[in-house]
């Protein structure tokens, strides 16, 4: 075999090597960090999981979390998928408010249902304004939940802080959903707080036994929130989530959010959205009313971060581009 023969060879199959498409391997498990047990977030991030497992055939894991620390894990590639709020993947992108620098690595993969943030105390409770709170027993939530940042907001509007509050004698527990719950049944707490979905299921058993009132945050504090907060959104509790309510609550609101990091593969994000939203009626079956208030169409409403290439190219297909 002549030399100049081998150099063809070699140079032959080198070009068809070069030519050839690069071959990526498929990711074979994916990881989400949802939220605390008690709330929306947690059993629908399970569900999830579970129909991704079932019909992409891939491994996966749902983790409890809160929506700022979710968004710092996903940035770090701590996780692919992370659950959050739309102002508060707005601010972990751009470095502002709890995050002290930019957290870049982010991308919208899809918004799901209205988070408004509730407050409630005991229905035979003195406690009638949010300003009453300057001295009493509450719980925000945990430190890295996106509800707790809600709520230093708020009464920060009200001229109050955490730190305030223990001045003045009062006291604050950063505690999940359930405990929070269990405290305030206990007599333990004179505050129950959760940014979620409306009606919750726990303030739903809190109304049942004490039995609860909630707080309006008044339209010139809805305001002031706002200044602190552009992200956040006028809303209200509507007179007909729990029994005993006579009117609308005013409140402030957000939009709950799914954030994807920047190097999830193009495919597996639009497989991933095109997979859950065909087996939406499975969700349903988990939290009824947060799903049917997460349209497709809605699917980049509130997002004020760049979309993953992946999930836009299937809201593209379908025309849900608007915002």
């Amino acid at each position: 075999m002549s030399k100049r023969w081998i150099q063809t060879f070699f140079i032959a199959v080198l070009a068809l090597l070069l030519a050839a498409p690069a071959v990526h391997a498929r990711q074979e498990f994916l990881r989400m960090f949802s939220g605390p047990e008690g709330g929306s977030w947690y059993p629908l991030g399970s569900a999830m999981m579970n129909i991704v497992e079932q019909e992409l055939k891939i491994s996966s894991s749902n983790g409890p979390g809160g929506g700022v620390g979710n968004a710092k894990a996903v940035d770090a590639n701590r996780a692919d998928l992370g659950w959050s709020y739309t102002h508060t993947a707005y601010n972990a992108y751009n470095g502002r408010g709890k995050f002290d620098k930019k957290h870049d690595n982010l991308r919208h993969l899809m918004s799901l249902y209205p988070g408004i943030f509730q407050i409630a105390v005991p229905r035979k409770s003195k406690i009638m304004s949010i300003a009453d709170l300057k001295d009493k027993r509450i719980v925000p939530g945990k430190i890295g939940f996106s509800g707790t940042v809600i709520a230093e907001n708020i009464l920060k509007a009200y001229g109050i802080t955490f730190d305030s509050i223990k001045k003045n004698g009062g006291q604050v527990s950063y505690v999940g959903y359930s405990d929070s719950a269990a405290l305030m049944k206990d007599g333990h707490s004179d505050c129950y707080m959760a940014v979620t979905s409306c009606p919750q299921s726990t303030i739903i058993d809190l109304n049942f036994q004490p039995g609860i009132r909630m707080l309006p945050v008044e339209p010139a504090y809805q305001e002031k929130v706002l200044e602190f907060e552009p992200g956040l959104m006028k809303t209200v509790i509507p007179k007909t989530a729990y029994k005993g309510m006579t009117e609308d609550i005013p409140a402030i609101g957000t939009v709950t959010c799914i954030v994807a990091n920047k190097n999830l593969p193009d495919d597996l994000a639009y497989d991933i959205v095109k997979t859950l939203y065909a087996n939406w009626p499975k969700l349903a079956e988990v939290k009824k009313q947060a799903i049917e208030e997460s349209k497709p169409e809605n699917a980049m409403m509130g997002a004020r971060i760049p979309v993953h290439p992946g999930a836009l190219k299937y809201y593209q297909e379908m025309g849900y581009t608007q915002k």
